[in-house]
């Protein structure tokens, strides 16, 4: 009898539920937390069913405004808000038990991004950014933290991270804002740029150089727990994500204590790049829950479409088009799924790729037998793949998604319009795909010492579909890499 080998691609296509079983169980949850979580799953999509499905396109035609240094979201967004990360502890799921929460790995959060996502990704992104300002709190715990962490998940504090500026982008070591130590306090000052969830959170990361005596040493990360001091300048006028204020910020001696410095005085780039990777992996999920509902979208639009006395669903231009989306799917969630999981295994202290090591103490000592470089180098490896396949596909696919719907495609109203303006960010922000294509490269020297490894693309089932063709034409070094 043939053995059949159990691929990610084979999980995936039985769904999410099937491919967060697999990496569940990977990771130490029993049966019961795993379907717990789904529960957790079921219940927000309930909600989102009910108060975010009818008023996302709307949200989107209105927008967020400025008035008078304050910014409002559109209609009733914010009760939504404040019920998910309130009343269903959005963020209570994902902080470790020793702080109060349920401690549900980043896998886990994946899911949560993605089924979001397939609802309202500027919701999404207002909602989770937090998780990027919580993560290095507890990775560079120190009690004064506290406060701060428990009323995240009180619903009481959102986020936002205040890292990019003009001629500092993917390039943030040159960022000119400044910290200056006075007495217990540090000083902050800097003006910041394409700040998601800018002047409306209210807690947030802050990046700027490390001065001492007037000579730069090293740059700091803050926790900025208030908006004393910070003076929303203007929100950015989008093509999409127009329900999430994307914000420029000036800092005017901001002052924070001392005790608010993340990690260690000059080393905060460091930890910005640990950072990062979470983010990466958001944008991911961001991708994979846009295209599922873009497939939904299509699939019931060519459907119920007649031109020429029949659907046309059975036009073989369309009809393709479908097939791939399809089949596109599941192979996005293997990307996305492994990166989640193997940056999961980074932050535990173990090689990201699985080495088939046994138990906790087992992983610990194969991964002391690797530089740090080495881990932090295959980490991010595994988030780049997954952002740049998945991004630039999503914008594949979002293309093709208005094609199936014609002219209405092209009308604003129709929500398949909004989508393919949302996600054309993906492969922009959180490091550019053209960045991720340098970091791939980068890696592949730390890949070699993992004698066993394979690489996920040339196992997944059959020949390139049309939208991965497109990828390799335009990355032609990826597709040896990945």
């Amino acid at each position: 009898m043939a053995t059949i080998e159990t691929t990610l691609e084979s999980i995936a296509k039985d769904g999410t539920k099937a491919i967060l079983s697999h990496y569940g169980a990977k990771e130490g949850y029993d049966e019961e937390q795993i379907e717990m979580y789904f529960d957790v799953l079921d219940t927000l999509k309930t909600i989102l069913e009910a108060k975010v499905r009818p008023y996302s396109s709307e949200w989107d035609r209105i927008g967020v405004k400025l008035d008078n240094g304050k910014v409002e979201l559109p209609l009733n967004m914010e009760k939504v808000l404040l019920e998910l990360i309130k009343e269903n502890e959005l963020y209570t799921w994902h902080i470790p038990q020793e702080h109060g929460g349920y401690g549900y790995s980043v896998t886990f959060q994946s899911a949560m991004n993605e089924l979001l996502c397939q609802y309202d990704m500027p919701l999404q992104i207002l909602a989770t950014i937090s998780f990027s300002v919580v993560e290095p709190l507890l990775v560079y715990y120190k009690p004064d933290y506290d406060p701060v962490i428990n009323e995240f998940m009180e619903g009481k504090r959102t986020g936002y991270v205040a890292f990019t500026e003009s001629q500092a982008g993917s390039n943030l070591e040159n960022v000119k804002a400044t910290s200056e130590l006075d007495g217990d306090e540090y000083v902050l000052n800097g003006n910041k740029i394409f700040i998601s969830n800018g002047g409306y959170a209210n807690t947030g990361l802050f990046l700027a150089r490390n001065m001492v005596d007037r000579k730069e040493e090293g740059t700091n990360v803050f926790l900025v727990d208030n908006l004393d001091g910070i003076t929303t300048v203007r929100l950015e006028e989008k093509s999409g994500i127009h329900a999430n204020p994307t914000a420029e910020l000036l800092f005017e001696n901001v002052r924070v204590p001392k005790e608010y410095v993340i990690a260690k005085p000059g080393q905060g780039y460091r930890s910005v790049l640990e950072r990062l990777m979470g983010m990466r992996v958001g944008v991911t999920f961001q991708g994979i829950g846009s295209v599922t509902r873009a497939i939904e979208l299509s699939k019931a639009y060519a459907e119920e479409r007649v031109q020429f006395g029949k659907t046309i669903n059975s036009f073989p231009g369309i009809r393709r088009k479908l097939e791939n989306f399809e089949r596109q799917l599941p192979r996005m969630k293997a990307f996305g799924y492994l990166a989640a999981h193997s940056l999961h295994r980074y932050y535990q202290g173990w090689i990201p790729a699985e080495v088939g090591a046994t138990g906790p103490s087992s992983e610990k000592t194969a991964a002391n037998m690797f530089p740090s470089a080495v881990r932090v180098g295959l980490a991010h490896y595994f988030v780049s793949q997954a952002k740049l396949f998945t991004s630039e596909i999503t914008n594949s696919i979002l293309y093709d998604a208005q094609q199936i719907f014609g002219g209405n495609g092209f009308v604003s109203e129709y929500e398949v319009n909004k989508i393919c303006r949302d996600v054309r960010v993906l492969p922009v922000y959180e490091g550019t795909s053209e960045i991720q294509e340098f970091l791939i490269g980068r890696a592949q020297e730390a890949l070699n010492l993992l004698p066993k490894f394979k690489k996920l693309y040339p196992q997944l089932e059959g020949e390139p579909t049309m939208y991965e063709k497109i990828l390799f034409e335009r990355f032609p070094d990826v597709k040896d890499k990945i």
